[in-house]
């Protein structure tokens, strides 16, 4: 099943709601994805459901990886999903990875819970949430409110990646590598 968040399949709050108030993401460093042709880096999340996955799991087809690092960054990557619709084909998979250092006082099950109120149930599967920032800090993501956005072949390798806004010209190059 592919993401539509902002589209045909998803409602106009879905992942605004998602960021949970007083998360905070502590991963150090800079936007330093592996270069064009490498497999990421190893990681594991939970999907809404509590199911683990890992990043070899986006192996087997080409993938929109929309990456928040940011309590108010579920807007900007609604529009990522909306526009996906517009720029590449249905085969391409769309995942979402919400990556927070989640606070002592909230846990991953309010943190769940959450979520689950404001994404369709058909997509819970498909949108992780890293309670840990252990992908933020795997591939040296920096909090930010805008997203982190990855294209990867069917073989999970990185083709295109960019820190930027859906509406900026560097969303082009995400676009021209999924499209092929």
């Amino acid at each position: 099943m592919t993401h539509r968040p902002g589209g045909s399949r998803w409602g106009r709050s879905t992942l605004g709601g998602l960021v949970l108030a007083g998360a905070l993401l502590t991963a150090p460093g800079a936007f330093a994805l592996p270069p064009k042709g490498e497999p990421l880096p190893e990681f594991s999340a939970r999907d809404l459901t509590s199911g683990a996955h890992a990043s070899g799991e986006l192996k087997g087809r080409p993938t929109l990886l929309v990456i928040i690092t940011d309590k108010d960054a579920g807007e900007r990557m609604r529009g990522w999903f909306a526009e996906a619709d517009r720029h590449v084909a249905e085969s391409v998979h769309r995942q979402s990875l919400i990556t927070l250092k989640l606070p002592f006082f909230v846990s991953e099950g309010a943190a769940r819970g959450k979520a689950k109120g404001q994404v369709p149930q058909d997509f819970w599967k498909d949108t992780w949430l890293d309670k840990n920032g252990g992908m933020a800090k795997a591939l040296g993501l920096a909090s930010s409110d805008t997203p982190y956005v990855l294209a990867l072949d069917a073989e999970g390798r990185v083709v295109a990646s960019v820190h930027a806004t859906v509406d900026s010209p560097e969303a082009r190059a995400i676009w021209s590598a999924l499209s092929l």
